[in-house]
């Protein structure tokens, strides 16, 4: 009788294989040829710059430099440093970080595990009052870009001491895009926006990653305004390429001022904060006044609200662009209850 052979090649493994031909048995050994790339070039081409543009985009983004960047307490890792949020994301919860990395490219991406660049958070986030809003692409962002705290359990207490700490975490562009978690008046009637809300695909990157001809604004480095110094003085630019495609303002935005809306809410900030200070619960720097006690279910727990709006709308840094509407009715809800009858220039019921 003959045998029956079988040589396969593939590599560096050897495996012991029975082949079974009448009465004739043999054992026959192959080996396995396991190879891997052995440059970036073997999967991306030297004429797609595509990843390289995003790169250098990211490098002007104050995810790759700013100033809150490598926090790594277990309370801040999951925002501030790229371990951290992995691992919040991914279900692995809070953690320390010893030797924390900035926010950047695997951060959002892990195409080595998954073959693609798909983001790691598509669902929509819930924010600390319970609200969440599908915003696509954007759901990353408001991941983290929240105000972490519920306006409704966090000011609506016996009492409220205030601290320098005490108010909505910074950047919590999440609320005030979804327009939510500001301190509601009972006697105001509080008006949404919803273009920016629910009129884009992709919300927060529909706007802040449009790119431009430079890699300072958009694209990855999510930058909005961009300031130089010319010699004409400085001159600030601005990144209005989201505003203006067709489906929104259709070229019909010059700058971020439309309608007024910054110049309004800048001087209502101003307003609020004066009165504030001058009711002795903001400091010098704007900031809640130390240990300052403010009871609630009472007009100074309506106090204490209005440090909240005002903390909220100055955080967020859009100063109206992200939802005008709520954002000036948080503000001029504020000024009318800090006000005394009819004295505010600003703030009207509506």
């Amino acid at each position: 009788m003959t045998c029956l052979k079988k040589l396969i090649t593939v590599g560096v493994v050897l495996i012991p294989l029975m082949v079974l031909a009448g009465a004739c048995e043999r054992t026959i050994t192959y080996t396995e040829n396991v190879s891997s790339p052995s440059g970036c070039f073997e999967c991306h081409s030297d004429v797609n710059t595509a990843l390289v543009a995003a790169h250098y985009q990211w490098e002007n983004s104050r995810h790759a430099s700013g100033g809150n960047i490598d926090r790594s307490s277990s309370s801040c890792s999951g925002c501030h440093t790229s371990e951290g949020f992995v691992s919040r994301v991914s279900g692995g919860g809070s953690m320390s970080v010893d030797n924390p990395t900035v926010i950047h490219c695997f951060t959002c991406h892990a195409p080595h595990s998954r073959g693609d660049l798909t983001l790691r958070v598509t669902t929509p986030q819930e924010l600390a009052n319970g609200e969440s809003l599908d915003l696509g692409g954007g759901n990353i962002c408001t991941a983290c870009h929240q105000a972490r705290r519920d306006v409704n359990t966090y000011v609506k207490l016996d009492t409220v001491e205030l601290s320098e700490h005490w108010g909505p975490h910074h950047s919590p562009q999440g609320d005030m895009v979804i327009a939510t978690n500001g301190y509601e008046y009972a006697d105001y009637n509080y008006l949404r926006l919803n273009a920016h809300r629910t009129g884009t695909e992709d919300g927060c990157l529909d706007c802040h990653m449009k790119t431009t001809e430079n890699n300072i604004l958009g694209g990855h480095s999510f930058n909005m305004t961009f300031t130089t110094l010319e010699e004409g003085g400085i001159e600030e630019t601005e990144n209005t390429n989201g505003c203006n495609v067709e489906a929104c303002h259709d070229g019909g935005v010059d700058d971020f001022d439309h309608a007024s809306t910054q110049t309004d809410v800048h001087a209502m900030l101003d307003e609020l904060e004066a009165l504030l200070f001058n009711a002795g619960l903001l400091d010098a720097e704007g900031h809640p006044v130390e240990d300052r006690i403010v009871l609630s279910q009472s007009e100074l727990g309506d106090s204490a609200g209005a440090v909240w709006n005002y903390l909220i709308v100055e955080e967020g840094r859009s100063f109206g662009i992200h939802n005008p509407w709520y954002i000036r009715g948080l503000l001029e809800s504020a000024i009318e209850f800090m006000t005394p009858a009819g004295s505010s220039p600003i703030a009207s019921k509506k």
